[in-house]
């Protein structure tokens, strides 16, 4: 049996079904593999930190209560989770970085959450050697060029931003848009991919307007895009911006236009911050669609649910899946920093618990295929993400 089924096994049932160690091989002579999960554990951007982590923690508890490592030169030994805070911050980035880099029991390092942090710390780890597993950060100059070390889960900016103008144009009917991107890294790639992905969406980009870091009031950017008459509205930006982008946009009495929002804003975070009513009908792009019917994710699921007391959240998702790709390295040959890269590099593809077949492309980031859309349609209806029905 696959990984990938003993792990559907395992989440179905609620627990977990691989077998443990005994027998065969013997054990490798390290007890304890660490790991290190950094992002924003504080502040506004706090969420996506925490959700990554958690996603981590719930892996590595999965096989430590399996009993370790299930094969390899570290078969048996445990998982042990650090998690280190970023603030969200790309100088507080470059400081976690050197910190995991120098503490020499760290063998892999998954993170940051924002992009800008990303692109700070991956000098840093780059030089120290130590694996980089990147799950949320999506700007493509994180994988531009390929850098030994790094391996990206997600797809990137250009990918996403394309795929959300095909989805305004072709499932939500939008022929106006007017685009509201924040000033950094990841608004700037999705502006740029989105915008030369229109045209041959059927749409029309009106306009697009900048937000600067710690903007609070978006009535002025708001009220600008309502006056060029657009039909719909983008927020390129993270669910903080978002969530009180929407809510002024509800106190203006937009019912008659459609708001759209990135893979940053999948998360209960934004009906907090905006408020029910102010939410229902906003559609959200989704690189993790909890109501999917795939085994996968439903599995996925009902076993976090089980386990946390609470639905898992996108970060939560590709964070988990992440986690398997570091594993594979170790199970099939992988023991200290050097090796691991040089197996996670060498393997073609992987078996994810959640979206099954996964590959790497030339710059180790994750291979799109042309025919299967890597993102899904959601909107929020009361106070819920449902799967979106044109």
């Amino acid at each position: 049996m696959s990984r990938k089924q003993l792990m559907l096994a395992a989440l179905a049932g609620g627990a977990l079904m691989l077998s443990a160690c005994g027998g065969g091989d013997e054990a490798g002579d390290k007890d304890t593999i660490v790991v290190a999960v950094a992002g924003p554990m504080t502040g506004e951007n706090a969420i996506y930190g925490k959700n990554q982590l958690a996603g981590v923690q719930f892996a590595a508890k999965q096989i430590n209560d399996a009993g370790g490592v299930e094969s390899g030169p570290l078969k048996g030994a445990k998982i042990e989770v650090k998690s280190f805070d970023d603030v969200a911050d790309p100088n507080q980035g470059a400081s976690v970085a050197q910190k995991i880099c120098d503490d020499d029991d760290i063998m892999a390092v998954f993170g940051h959450s924002n992009s800008s942090v990303t692109l700070a710390a991956m000098p840093i780890y780059e030089r120290c050697g130590i694996p980089l597993f990147v799950s949320y950060s999506s700007n493509p100059e994180i994988t531009a060029e390929l850098h030994e070390n790094l391996f990206r889960t997600l797809i990137d900016d250009a990918s996403m931003g394309a795929e959300m103008a095909y989805q305004a144009g072709r499932e939500i009917g939008a022929e106006k848009v007017g685009l509201i991107a924040s000033d950094d890294d990841y608004g700037t790639g999705l502006v740029e991919s989105f915008e030369e992905t229109a045209p041959d969406a059927g749409l029309e980009v009106v306009d697009s307007i900048a937000t600067t870091t710690g903007q609070k009031d978006f009535t002025p950017q708001l009220t600008t895009l309502r006056n060029q008459g657009v039909d719909t509205i983008v927020l390129l930006n993270t669910y903080t911006d978002a969530a009180l982008q929407i809510k002024q946009a509800d106190a203006l009495g937009w019912d008659d236009v459609k708001i759209l929002v990135t893979a940053g804003s999948n998360t209960p975070e934004l009906v907090k911050i905006a408020g029910k009513d102010a939410v229902e009908g906003v559609l959200v792009n989704a690189v993790f669609d909890p109501n999917s019917s795939s085994e996968g994710v439903k599995s996925f699921v009902d076993a976090y649910s089980a386990d946390n007391g609470e639905a898992p959240g996108e970060a939560n998702a590709v964070a988990y899946d992440s986690f398997f790709v570091f594993l594979d390295g170790l199970e099939n040959g992988g023991e200290d920093r050097e090796s691991l890269i040089s197996q996670v590099a060498d393997t073609e593809s992987f078996e994810l618990p959640i979206r099954g077949t996964f590959r790497f492309d030339e710059n180790q980031g994750a291979a799109v295929d042309p025919d299967s859309p890597a993102t899904a349609l959601l909107e929020i209806q009361d106070g819920a993400f449902a799967s979106f029905t044109p």
